[in-house]
């Protein structure tokens, strides 16, 4: 059984989102929503910690040969992407709940795929980052022993 949406392409899965589906769904956006600015916020004063704390870092470690500072300094940067992108995950998330919602207020299905397709971002920069993680866990913990 082939079906077609109003956009006269073929339909995936050719199911419809029923009442509980979709206050499930607004559930969903909503805590979305909430950890997106969440962890905009989180970041933002965990960046403000680190300017704070950056000078009295470097001061204690002034005593360091200079390959030490060259070491802290690639940590410093790998520090700065990587919030950065988690920066970034939140902002899409936050574009996924916003893009979500007006979706399904308006019935709009173009704007309920790109909302997905947000979603869909922020699992792939999550993914990368915790696979990156992963892995400087166990580069760490060979090399430290």
């Amino acid at each position: 059984m082939d079906t077609t949406n109003e956009l006269g392409q073929p339909e995936l899965l050719e199911m419809h989102l029923d009442y509980d589906g979709g206050n499930t769904l607004l559930e969903a956006v909503r805590w979305s929503k909430f950890l997106a600015i969440a962890g905009i916020a989180g970041i933002g004063l965990l960046l403000i910690a680190v300017i704070v704390y950056i000078p009295f870092a470097l001061e204690g470690y002034g005593q360091l040969t200079p390959e030490s500072a060259n070491v802290i300094a690639i940590l410093l940067i790998t520090v700065a992407f990587y919030l950065a992108a988690l920066v970034a995950a939140a902002i899409i998330l936050l574009r996924f709940s916003r893009l979500t919602k007006r979706a399904m207020d308006r019935q709009d299905q173009l704007m309920f795929n790109r909302g997905l397709k947000s979603l869909k971002v922020t699992f792939i920069i999550l993914g990368l980052l915790s696979s990156l993680s992963l892995a400087g866990l166990i580069f760490g913990l060979i090399y430290s022993t």
